[in-house]
């Protein structure tokens, strides 16, 4: 059973400009993965749609970015460790308006509403949880809740851990797939193009001559890339003469607007407009240098330890 290539949208693009993607939604204005900042963002322009997944202590998946609920929420606790019924099903964003917990469940039914159907989801499934446990779960939940649908046109399954790929390749073949991280050579050495339909990498990182070199060498393989998350205009400007195909943002309409100015007045125009605020790749590596280095040394002892917390883990988990 073959794979959707639903991150062919971009390629087809004629202008050839990325897609926008609105990560967590329009979440600068509204709170992140809810339903009204996924709408906002759609409004706003966005193609696609990135979100998070977390199992609850009773086995609903809630979208949600932290694994705690004490940052986004007026609750507390970690959401493994917290049933759905009777407790998240009660709590409200602490950023207005104070709005519910969404279940993955509610963002289905948002993209299955008619006018919906060319939005895509990409779901960003972190290295704390059971790919098995999780990825059979949600193959039920849309046997469930949507019988008869096939959303492996609308979603997108981002991995940021390799010992997800046998999980989705049993539960959710024709779903397509994309690699998230900060580390080039984790996604070259564990994500090869054979196994995997993009590339999702943090901007900065793909702002470097080797980021840079890693755009020209897996669109030569025929892959996509998308980047995150890209709230400045000026850095937004740079994605685009990158050659990125999808660019993600808390700030659709920011985004939007910088789209938009590419499509009227074309990237020569646009360095023309904007020469006094080129992007200096040099200046902004160097300036935040330090604190990636430890972003990226903390995420590669966190694979790391993943790796041996997810070797030990059943490769079979039947969910009735």
């Amino acid at each position: 059973m073959s794979r959707q290539q639903i991150l062919t949208f971009a390629a087809a693009r004629t202008n050839k400009l990325p897609l926008s993607v609105g990560h967590r939604g329009a979440s600068e204005q509204w709170p992140e993965n809810s339903i009204i900042s996924m709408a906002q963002a759609v409004k706003d322009g966005a193609d696609g749609l990135e979100g998070d997944l977390h199992l609850t202590a009773d086995g609903e998946i809630i979208v949600m970015h932290d694994p705690s609920l004490d940052r986004t929420t007026n609750g507390t606790g970690l959401i493994k460790d917290r049933p759905w019924h009777g407790y998240i099903d009660g709590l409200k964003s602490k950023k207005e308006p104070h709005v519910g917990v969404p279940r993955c469940v509610d963002v289905l039914a948002f993209l299955a509403q008619d006018g919906n159907e060319k939005v895509w989801w990409n779901i960003d499934i972190k290295m704390n949880n059971s790919p098995w446990l999780l990825l059979s779960m949600f193959a039920r939940l849309m046997e469930d809740h949507f019988p008869g649908r096939d959303f492996s046109s609308q979603i997108v399954l981002g991995l940021w851990h390799p010992k997800f790929l046998a999980a989705a390749d049993k539960y959710l073949p024709r779903f397509s797939r994309i690699h998230i991280g900060f580390s080039l050579p984790i996604a070259r050495e564990h994500f090869p193009p054979s196994t995997v339909d993009g590339y999702s990498i943090n901007f900065m990182i793909l702002s470097t001559p080797a980021g840079r070199q890693f755009v020209k060498d897996m669109q030569a393989a025929g892959k996509q890339i998308l980047t995150w998350t890209v709230n400045d205009s000026i850095e937004a400007r740079e994605a685009v003469k990158i050659g990125v195909d999808y660019i993600l943002t808390d700030r659709t309409k920011v985004l939007s607007d910088v789209l938009y100015e590419f499509e009227t007045l074309g990237k020569d125009g646009v360095d023309l407009k904007y020469a006094a605020e080129a992007f200096d790749t040099w200046s902004r590596w160097s300036k935040y240098a330090f604190w990636r280095t430890l972003i990226w040394m903390f995420l590669t002892v966190k694979f790391n330890s993943a790796t041996k917390q997810l070797d030990a883990e059943p490769e079979k988990i039947l969910v009735k």
